[in-house]
């Protein structure tokens, strides 16, 4: 016997109804990848903090590296290095622990080959209601990829700031890294 045109298309409506909805491995199958794409988001917030968490004078460099894209970024500390911001284009985007004010000798020096070691002094910013802050620390990734040159002196370490193609070099002491530029100096000239 063959199924009357009625019973023929309450099938076919059925077996439409059927395909239209979702099954249930279906709606598994998207809350898993819904899943993984939000715990890959909070993964990548979390390295994030991570680096600044680890933020210290040796891993500077590469913590604004990641920041850095086409535009200009500055992390500025000013209030005796204890409160610090990030700075895009000139525009403050993200506050940063500070990481330097526990440090008790804190001085920022420059090198030149024909005066030596030379104190640093930063520029002063000013917010929108043109306030002035002092700056104690400054650093740069400029549009053109270079950064500041600097070098850091602290109670224990010295550091040797040359640029973002050279990592940080740490010294025993302020001494011993300009002897150490000192001996550069002398090797370039022979």
């Amino acid at each position: 016997m063959q199924p009357t045109s009625g019973s023929a298309s309450a099938n076919s409506n059925r077996s439409m109804m059927q395909k239209r909805a979702f099954t249930l491995l279906e709606l598994l199958l998207v809350v898993v990848i819904i899943g993984v794409i939000y715990g890959l988001v909070i993964n990548s917030m979390q390295k994030v903090n991570d680096k600044e968490s680890a933020l210290g004078f040796e891993s500077l460099p590469s913590f604004m590296k990641s920041f850095h894209q086409r535009n200009r970024v500055a992390l500025i500390c000013t209030d005796n290095c204890k409160a610090c911001g990030l700075y895009v284009d000139g525009e403050k985007v993200k506050e940063v622990d500070p990481f330097m004010e526990e440090e008790r000798v804190l001085r920022f020096w420059s090198f030149d080959a024909n005066t030596g070691t030379q104190e640093l002094r930063f520029t002063p910013i000013f917010d929108e209601d043109d306030r002035e802050f002092d700056v104690c620390f400054r650093y740069e990734i400029f549009k053109d990829g270079s950064s500041s040159e600097m070098i850091i002196e602290t109670q224990k370490k010295s550091y040797d700031y040359r640029g973002l193609l050279r990592p940080p070099t740490r010294y025993s002491s302020l001494q011993a890294l300009e002897e150490s530029r000192q001996e550069e100096m002398q090797e370039l000239l022979q």
